[in-house]
């Protein structure tokens, strides 16, 4: 069975046209979808879906690490 988008969070890793919104935070390794990410794209749907809105620092540390810093 194929991967698709809507059934498979991991399609959204290999996928290129979502995979540039997507960031990982360099410590807890949590995936998220960019904060600065259009409004509108494709796979957009699903990757709010499956993943949550994170922002990371300069040095690639999200907001809930920086916490325990």
């Amino acid at each position: 069975m194929p991967k698709s988008e809507e059934k498979d969070p991991e399609w959204h890793l290999d996928e290129p046209r979502t995979r540039k919104w997507m960031v990982q935070c360099v410590i807890c390794k949590t995936i998220g979808y960019r904060a600065d990410a259009p409004k509108q794209f494709f796979g957009r749907y699903h990757l709010v879906k499956h993943f949550k809105q994170m922002k990371l620092d300069a040095t690639g540390v999200c907001e809930d690490c920086q916490r325990f810093k």
